[in-house]
């Protein structure tokens, strides 16, 4: 459950067929997709991209992932995917996901992910002061 005093973006959409397996529930790898899906749009809601954050010299590599399957998704399903900072340190930035069924709110999946900054030689770096804005959420 997102945290009251963070910003929280949030996207829906419904679930594509592409997405699905023979049953039409969807695949577990799709959520990771969506989470990264969530997290852009955090960043793009913020001014930046990732895009922008390589073109600026660094990047972002997963370090750490857990992750909770809870419900299954289904084809066509809306899912509204919510993305929030749980921590940002000098060097790595932890985001956390919950996907949940948007008729309902039915928690289906929930996520969290370390980030560690890199630069341009991919050793890990300390995250650019001009990022702290959007790191504050």
């Amino acid at each position: 459950m997102p945290p009251d005093n963070r910003y929280v973006s949030e996207i829906i959409f419904h679930v594509r067929y592409a997405e699905t397996d023979s049953m039409g529930f969807v695949h577990h790898a799709a959520y990771l997709v969506w989470f990264e899906e969530g997290r852009s749009a955090f960043i793009r809601e913020h001014g930046w991209s990732y895009a922008k954050i390589e073109a600026s010299g660094y990047f972002l590599a997963a370090t750490d992932l857990e992750a909770r399957y809870l419900r299954a998704a289904r084809y066509d399903q809306q899912v509204t995917v919510r993305t929030w900072i749980v921590e940002a340190r000098s060097r790595a930035i932890t985001f956390a996901c919950e996907i949940v069924a948007t008729v309902d709110s039915q928690a289906l999946f929930q996520a969290t992910l370390t980030l560690i900054c890199l630069d341009s030689a991919g050793r890990p770096t300390r995250i650019p002061e001009s990022w702290q804005a959007w790191l504050a959420g």
